[in-house]
């Protein structure tokens, strides 16, 4: 039996609209994995914006004079599950997932969250006057739990760590270092190695006292280094309990340590979701 709405691979109209003979009934799918048909290094067979084949279902069942332009039809599950397969042998899915949770509470009087200045003394330093009870913080141990399953993602990284500067004239050699700590969103780091590289800058002419020779030797250090993708965030809870006129804040810091893991795109499991929402809309 011919379905009323027929699975598809379909482009983009010319003017970049999408074609209005895709099916509108709830459940039924469109714009599923997309893919790039133009070959890399030839001239390109399809121009912008039809270079994107797409996945989708029909309004209605195909023309016996045939489809319309850009359009194939998917017939069988066979059929759809072989085209997934070979336009995703290179895909991947991320999928991240929660694998600690601690908390940090903070409490005491709210005075001593903000305390007053006391300019009296001879300074506007906040909280010179203060002097009444301090805040106290505890902490719980982390909570963990399993990673999803997947190979958790390494990421690489160059970090600028260290610039030193030798300036040679007629009078000597000057040096100056700066060195910089590595910044980074992931609670790990592995260094891997370091690269220095070594420019040379010789200036003379006009504005140089006569016709002096300066040499600048500017030295980097980069340090090389892979991260898991492994990060962590936190989220603030704060209540304030009034007994008898004393105020009492509390902060409860939520830290929540997240994983990301990689798999491989699963084809089959593609297949059967496409197929199914196909069977429901078509009622077969």
């Amino acid at each position: 039996m011919t379905a009323q709405h027929p699975i598809i691979t379909y482009r983009l109209r010319s003017n970049g609209t999408i074609p209005p003979f895709l099916c509108k009934h709830e459940g039924a799918f469109a714009g599923m994995y997309g893919v790039n048909t133009n070959k890399e290094g030839f001239m390109p067979a399809w121009l912008s914006p039809q270079e994107t084949k797409y996945l989708g279902m029909a309004c209605g069942p195909v023309d016996p004079d045939g489809c319309p332009r850009c359009v194939d039809v998917i017939e069988t599950k066979a059929d759809l599950q072989t085209y997934i397969t070979g336009i995703s042998t290179t895909w991947t899915v991320d999928t991240s997932g929660t694998t600690g949770i601690r908390t940090e509470t903070t409490t005491g009087p709210l005075e001593a969250w903000n305390p007053p200045s006391n300019p009296g003394i001879g300074t506007d330093e906040v909280g010179v006057g203060y002097t009444g009870p301090g805040l106290t913080t505890t902490t719980t141990a982390q909570k963990t739990f399993p990673a999803p399953s997947g190979t958790v993602i390494v990421h690489e990284a160059e970090y600028v760590t260290k610039i030193v500067v030798e300036t040679e004239t007629s009078a000597g050699v000057t040096t100056s270092t700066q060195e910089f700590e590595i910044n980074h969103p992931y609670t790990n780091i592995t260094i891997v190695g370091t690269i220095e590289t070594v420019g040379v800058v010789t200036t003379t002419g006009p504005g140089i006292e006569d016709g002096e020779e300066i040499t600048t030797t500017t030295t980097t250090t980069r340090t090389q280094a892979t991260h898991e993708d492994v990060t962590e965030g936190y989220s603030d809870s704060v209540t304030t309990v009034d007994v008898d006129g004393v105020i009492t804040k509390t902060r409860v810091r939520t830290f929540t340590e997240t994983t990301k893991v990689r798999n491989p795109f699963d084809p089959v499991a593609a297949t059967d979701e496409l197929w199914t929402k196909y069977e429901t809309v078509n009622g077969l």
